[in-house]
């Protein structure tokens, strides 16, 4: 990764054309769906500081879509989706 990368940790480099691209290709019953999976593999114990890196990215992006759904939003997906 570059030191761009680190920088961007808060925000996509897009962040327009990433919620753009989310909203038009997932449903909000699927983006809970990943929130839910990407959540599960944040308990994952990193082997090599390549694999924490990529775990911090990992919990970036489903905290990114949590902030796209809202949380009460993302609770009650979980309720209705049964996860």
């Amino acid at each position: 990764m570059n030191a761009n990368h680190d920088e961007r940790m808060s925000g996509a480099v897009d962040q327009e054309a990433f919620e753009k691209v989310i909203h038009d290709n997932l449903s909000p019953a699927g983006v809970a769906t990943i929130i839910a999976f990407l959540q599960a593999a944040t308990s994952y114990q990193a082997p090599t500081p390549e694999a924490e890196q990529g775990l911090r990215e990992l919990e970036w992006f489903a905290n990114t879509l949590i902030d796209l759904l809202g949380v009460e939003q993302y609770n009650r997906l979980l309720d209705e989706i049964g996860l």
